[in-house]
Order: structure tokens, then C-alpha cells, then sequence
């Protein structure tokens, strides 16, 4: 064997039928990347998981989240609360629906009211102030003012999609709208 190869740095001592094992060591970047995954890892770990009450592991946030939403659909998945905000094609919908399923015989055309129906576009509601109440009103219907109640004939996005659209509609003022009727929602 040569001795020089022997005490070379960079040769260890196993030969395997005159194959010499090296020992390079890794590039210091290569290094340096290898430990900072390990502390951010560390890091990562202990502020998500680690960390007991720090309100950041995956229970708390599903909470925080479903209370949330509790509050703004009114803790019943049938509501709407006044921070939901319809998209311009959620109220075309509406709009479409509101033709289609003959809304427009007892609150025109424009939402105005007519002798049968309120006016819709005003600010007096006669059955509550909050979306959630509107929302009542078109699936429960009003049988003993004849509007009949819609929750078999529309879906629960549909009907969202109908108040959306009578929504967006309050304050327009068409003309020949009917006189208030209800109570002043502000």
C-alpha cells in the first residue's frame, strides 16, 4: 500500500479490493442550509404545535373560524347577517328568480309594491329589520297574507340569491312605489 494515500485527509481507512472509501466533506452552504431547516423546523414546531394556550394550533384556529362564521350567519345556517356580501352574479341570479317564480305579481317589477305586496325597496319592513328575517320570510312564506312560503321550490343558495337581489335593491326609490308599510330598519 502507499502511505502517502494513506495519510491523506481525505481517505479513510477502508480498502475494499483497492477501492478506497473517500471522506469529502459537504460544501458549508450545503451546511448552513441543513441547519436553518432544522431551526426553522424547531421554530415552526414550537409556535404551532409546541406552545400550550398560544392560540395558533389547529383547534384553536377551528374555533376561532366557527365562531366566526356562527356570528355572521346568526348561529343557524339558514341566516344571513348584514356582513355578507352578494356577488354581482349571486344577485343576477336572484334577480332571474325573482321574474321566474312570479315575485313580481305582488311587488312589481321594480320592487314597488303594488295592492297585494309591500314595497321592498324602502326602509320599513314589516316582518324584521336584520337579512336573516328576509330570508324567514321567503322560505316560511306569509300564508295569511298570501305569499306562499318557497322552501320547496328553491334551494337554500337560491333563496340567498333572492335576497341578495331585494338587497341590493333597498333605497333604489322606483316610481309609483307604495307607501311604507312596517317599521323603520336602520
Amino acid at each position: 500500500m502507499n502511505t502517502k494515500l494513506q495519510d491523506d485527509k481525505y481517505f479513510s481507512d477502508h480498502d475494499y479490493d483497492g477501492i478506497k472509501e473517500l471522506n469529502n466533506p459537504s460544501p458549508y452552504w450545503v451546511l448552513f442550509l441543513f441547519l436553518g431547516t432544522i431551526a426553522f423546523s424547531l421554530f415552526y414546531a414550537v409556535h404551532y404545535f409546541g406552545y400550550p394556550n398560544n392560540g395558533r394550533d389547529q383547534v384553536s384556529e377551528y374555533n376561532k373560524q366557527m365562531a366566526e362564521a356562527g356570528k355572521q350567519l346568526g348561529q343557524n345556517p339558514g341566516e344571513l347577517s348584514a356582513a355578507v356580501i352578494f356577488t354581482k352574479e349571486q344577485v343576477a341570479e336572484g334577480s332571474k328568480l325573482f321574474l321566474e317564480k312570479g315575485c313580481i305579481a305582488c311587488h312589481g317589477m321594480k320592487l314597488e309594491g303594488n295592492a297585494i305586496g309591500p314595497n321592498l325597496t324602502d326602509k320599513f319592513w314589516i316582518h324584521g329589520c336584520k337579512p336573516a328575517d328576509l330570508v324567514k320570510v321567503v322560505m316560511e312564506g306569509v300564508p295569511e297574507k298570501g305569499m306562499v312560503p318557497f322552501k320547496t321550490m328553491l334551494t337554500e343558495a337560491q333563496i340567498k340569491s333572492v335576497v341578495g337581489y331585494i338587497l341590493s335593491m333597498n333605497g333604489s326609490n322606483p316610481p309609483n312605489a307604495k307607501a311604507p308599510q312596517g317599521v323603520e330598519c336602520k
